[in-house]
């Protein structure tokens, strides 16, 4: 039972350490779940910002059962919720039946599967009733998956199938894809420093800069990019494994019963155990070159700009364009490429570009300000709490909200969210060229008028790539190659 404790045990020591730092330059971040528990509607306070919601589920007003950690939000089975699942069931007339969990979203649970009629594993993404009408996701991978040898097609991952579930809660759509080992928010949580090895972090950075361009090319936004939905492959095929062999090789599942706080006994849409996903992954200081082959998940929130208008974002409070918050202007290529640029400076690193324990409007504006400068003339204007935290200037004066009275830069978080974090794990330090050349392609991304922005396009043919990200990526192919060789 090593697998599933260790993970478990690695996020309560790494979130300790968040809450035990109090060092303005070095504060951690917290887990995955609390940044997804955040409303992402504050990001649209005190402006006029239009706001849009996902289907809403007929759900309580509080909690109705016992907390159970690394689960989905049980109070979300419910009429147009979440599909109730166990381990063993059979789904599409028998042909998959689920041998473990993968994982959970807002609106997904996520099942390693075994295809009864194909003899492979694959991973089966059950969407709740109220998204399952909606959702664009199979017929954007489906569009997608059409050109895999596009350069960067090959982290889009191909439609194997799809069918519908009908329960108590409602009709139920579900997508089949390859499963995938872990995302990269997992393995740098399962760590102890938090880092990719720096070659593995500019492979990753360039497979995901290419994949970025490939969508944009094809008039799609993903509109959710962050590391809880870049997911790395299995390094070899777990096919050829039986179920018992695999529960052998990464433990066997782990379930918590339900259990209502009123002790009232479950209705039928609720299952009686719920179960913690599953870790099949590895450290992120443990990922080899040659095995850090991504796949981009989650395409619920992509969109095409010129079909669809969208005028807000559903992607984590830290990593929202400001654009999200103060303009009136519908969401674009842009909006993907400032969550992008925030992403890759994650991967570079060990912790975020903006960095908030509690990610509210003001405090996420605030650590954009901080680090890129002012805002652009009328959002400057337009923020109604801005001199809660600055003065006309742009120098930090919130000291009497008790905020941070260290302004720290850009260069004072590179050094401490990458720098720093290297040297203590004994890996390469940035040197200064590269460094040089990483901001060069970097700042452009995060440019606070989405019409100045940086394109995909122009991040691939950045000198970084060229000279960083390209040739890791192409060594990774080589010995990749030469091992199926």
């Amino acid at each position: 039972m090593f697998a599933r404790t260790y993970i478990n045990a690695r996020r309560i020591h790494r979130h300790v350490c968040t809450f035990a730092s109090n060092q303005s330059p070095g504060r951690k971040t917290p887990s995955m779940s609390t940044y997804i528990s955040l409303k992402v509607d504050e990001m649209s306070r005190d402006t006029n910002r239009s706001s849009e919601s996902r289907p809403s589920t007929t759900r309580p007003g509080k909690t109705q059962y016992k907390l159970i950690e690394y689960v989905e939000d049980l109070d979300r089975y419910c009429p147009g919720g979440y599909h109730p699942l166990k381990i063993g069931d059979a789904l599409d007339d028998g042909r998959y039946r689920l041998v473990d969990k993968l994982g959970y979203g807002g609106y997904s649970t996520i099942w390693l599967a075994r295809d009864l009629r194909g003899a492979r594993y694959v991973a089966v993404k059950a969407i709740t009733a109220d998204a399952s009408s909606c959702t664009p996701e199979a017929s954007l991978m489906h569009s997608l998956g059409n050109s895999p040898s596009a350069p960067g097609g090959e982290i889009i991952p191909p439609l194997l199938d799809e069918f519908w579930v009908t329960g108590s809660n409602g009709k139920h759509k579900c997508i089949v894809t390859p499963p995938a080992q872990m995302s990269l928010f997992d393995a740098r949580e399962a760590s102890t420093f938090g880092l990719f090895q720096p070659k593995v972090a500019q492979s990753i950075i360039a497979q995901l800069i290419r994949g970025v361009a490939f969508l944009h090319s094809n008039d799609i936004v993903h509109g959710d990019i962050h590391l809880g939905n870049i997911l790395v492959q299995f390094p070899e095929s777990i096919d050829r494994y039986s179920t018992s062999e695999l529960y052998e090789k990464f433990g066997e599942p782990e379930s918590e019963a339900v259990v209502r706080l009123d002790g009232m006994p479950l209705s039928n849409g609720i299952p009686a155990h719920v179960f913690i996903p599953g870790w099949f992954g590895v450290r992120s200081d443990d990922i080899a070159l040659g095995k850090e082959r991504i796949v981009l998940s989650d395409f619920g929130e992509s969109f095409n700009p010129y079909k669809t208008p969208r005028f807000s974002s559903k992607t984590l409070p830290l990593l929202q364009p400001p654009e999200a918050r103060f303009s009136d202007e519908p969401l674009s290529f842009a909006s993907d490429i400032w969550t992008l640029a925030c992403t890759i400076w994650e991967i570079f690193g060990q912790r975020p570009l903006f960095d908030a324990f509690w990610a509210t409007a003001d405090r996420v504006t605030a650590e954009q300000v901080e680090a890129l400068g002012i805002l652009p003339a009328e959002w400057w204007n337009n923020w109604q709490n801005r001199p809660e935290w600055f003065n006309e200037k742009g120098e930090l004066d919130g000291s009497s909200r008790g905020h941070d009275s260290v302004h720290r830069t850009w260069d004072m978080r590179f050094d401490y969210s990458i720098q720093k974090p290297r040297a203590e794990a004994g890996l390469e330090i940035v040197t200064e060229r590269e460094r040089r050349e990483f901001e060069a392609m970097l700042r452009p991304m995060l440019t606070f008028r989405p019409g100045e922005r940086a394109t995909a396009q122009q991040a691939l043919h950045s000198e970084w790539m060229k000279g960083w990200g390209q040739p890791a990526l192409e060594e990774s192919w080589s010995i990749l190659h030469s091992v199926k060789e």
